[in-house]
């Protein structure tokens, strides 16, 4: 993320890389990490790995480092996948919160934002702030029309720091992977791409807006509110939104002072986080209960769009298969799926099916709403942790979505019905795979595959016309399925026929027009094989 201070003031950007690099060293030795610094090669001393550092000093660092280490630890944070409980439990402890900056340093900022002095569009705006987090900071204001608004303010230079930080990271990262064979499983890279996109995100002070428009605009027939936005004066480093007034969903006192039907309230909720990741595919990613107002007339508001997750219409699709094949007790089908999101990395596959046989067979009988989903996700985080079959982003922030509403739900209703908000949106889920619409879409992505397979005739044929010319085909095999085929025929030599007598059949097929000799060897060393196999086993069941 180079910015425009970045590249006007290169020098500058480059001496404060050297600057926090130097820092980070030093935080390093301060929380007693001297050994893992060493291992990432930033200084000399004792070589050690990641099983020397305690979770509770990196995230000592992390706080120490700033806005960047913050955000990226509570991105790790989610990553139950990736990181054991102690690690999750510590990362969670990291809060962005900042003392603020004096009034002073935020109203030029704003003033050149507006183009203009503050009194040009507010009556008033209040110098002490609601909030200060380490990206911006929250005023009220009341706009010249008298409606109460919030104004959120970047801090001013940040977007420099953000840009320092993150090269430095990526710096370390790099060095961690190829040293710490613990970190490749973590696949740095798609973390740091991931995280540099979501913290891009956030500097865009104008993204929440729109964000809060797009998915207001979705659970406006829900009831569910969200606040609008003054776009006049909103931009990338201020922006101005309604400030919804009613009861902190973190004061379940009041609100039931106040008379408010918490099961309804919990039922809302509910439907709103649903139908926003299964549905909408763009949703609030941090709905816990400081993100949630129970407006005067009883209905829900959603504030601070900062944090966004989006489901692609493919990934739900991976989804519904998933549930499908549980629900079918498709153990491998299963499997197929955690493999595809993981990357096909190399497991031992026969274990890993008895695993997931036994997570599924746990579930067998139980109702929904005896389903403790944080139990749940804990069992199945094990697991991937186990086999070393890592997420991808997208579904790790939906998971940890699902969790935060989870806890926010049972917190106000306690006996709150799983089951009876999930079927109504299995049966539109159902409903929507089946509509007319659906397979239009499937039959013009069949026509248009039909299309691609006839542009390719021509090559197809020219390929078999090279074939029939010159009476050879090319072969070409992957080294990832010449194991996966060892691994066949190891277990083969155990049980099942062997392969390599199959192998050898094929090649006699093959070569039997052009080297007939070399093909009646291929065949008599397949059946001495097939007949040594027969004997053997006839022997060893006596």
């Amino acid at each position: 993320m180079i910015t425009p201070q970045a590249r006007h003031a290169p020098d500058e950007g480059r001496l404060r890389e050297r600057d926090r690099f130097a820092q980070l060293v030093g935080l390093l030795g301060r929380h007693g990490l001297r050994g893992l610094a060493a291992r990432l090669g930033l200084q000399g001393g004792r070589d050690e790995g990641l099983e020397s550092a305690r979770p509770e000093a990196v995230v000592a660092v992390l706080r120490e480092v700033g806005p960047v280490g913050v955000k990226f630890g509570q991105i790790l944070a989610m990553r139950s996948d990736l990181l054991g409980p102690e690690w999750i439990r510590a990362l969670s402890t990291l809060q962005d919160r900042v003392p603020a900056l004096p009034f002073e340093d935020i109203e030029p900022v704003v003033s050149d934002a507006l183009g203009g002095p503050l009194e040009s569009c507010f009556a008033s705006f209040d110098r002490v702030p609601l909030a200060a987090a380490s990206i911006a900071q929250v005023h009220a204001a009341t706009l010249l029309d008298g409606r109460s608004v919030i104004v959120k303010v970047r801090r001013p230079g940040i977007d420099r720091v953000v840009d320092a930080d993150l090269r430095l990271l990526r710096r370390l990262a790099r060095a961690a992977e190829r040293r710490i064979p613990e970190v490749a499983r973590l696949k740095p890279d798609e973390l740091l791409r991931y995280f540099a996109e979501s913290l891009d995100r956030e500097m865009d002070l104008s993204a929440e807006g729109r964000s809060s428009d797009s998915i207001g605009a979705f659970l406006a027939p829900l009831g569910v509110r969200t606040a609008w936005f003054e776009w006049e004066i909103t931009g990338r480093r201020v922006n101005v939104q309604e400030r919804l007034t009613g009861i902190a969903a973190t004061d379940l006192d009041a609100a039931r002072a106040a008379g408010l039907d918490l099961q309804a309230i919990a039922r809302s909720y509910a439907q709103a986080m649903l139908r926003m990741i299964i549905f909408n595919g763009q949703f609030h990613a941090d709905p816990h209960p400081g993100n949630v107002i129970l407006l005067d007339d009883g209905s829900l508001g959603l504030i601070d769009f900062g944090a966004i997750g989006t489901l692609l219409p493919q990934r739900r699709d991976e989804l519904v298969r998933l549930a499908l094949a549980i629900a079918a007790d498709d153990v491998a089908g299963v499997a197929d799926i955690l493999m595809l999101w993981a990357g096909d990395p190399d497991v031992e596959r026969p274990r890993l099916e008895l695993a997931l046989g036994q997570l599924i067979d746990g579930f067998k009988n139980v109702v929904l709403d005896q389903i403790d989903l944080t139990q749940t996700f804990q069992q199945v985080f094990a697991l991937l942790r186990e086999f070393q079959l890592a997420l991808p982003p997208d579904l790790a922030l939906v998971l940890r979505t699902l969790l935060t509403a989870e806890g926010f739900v049972r917190r106000i209703d306690p006996s709150f019905d799983i089951a009876a908000e999930l079927a109504p949106i299995a049966r539109e889920l159902i409903a929507e795979r089946t509509s007319l619409v659906r397979l239009r879409k499937e039959g013009r992505k069949l026509a248009a595959a039909l299309g691609r397979a006839a542009l390719s005739t021509p090559e197809i044929v020219g390929q078999l016309e090279k074939v029939a010319r010159t009476g050879t085909i090319p072969v070409s095999i992957n080294a990832k399925d010449l194991r996966a085929l060892g691994e066949i025929g190891r277990r083969d030599r155990r049980s099942e026929p062997p392969i390599i007598p199959a192998a050898l059949l094929i090649s006699a097929a093959i070569l039997a027009d052009h080297l007939p000799l070399l093909a009646i060897l291929s065949a008599g060393v397949a059946a001495a094989m097939v007949v040594w196999v027969f004997l053997r086993r006839k022997f060893r069941s006596r």
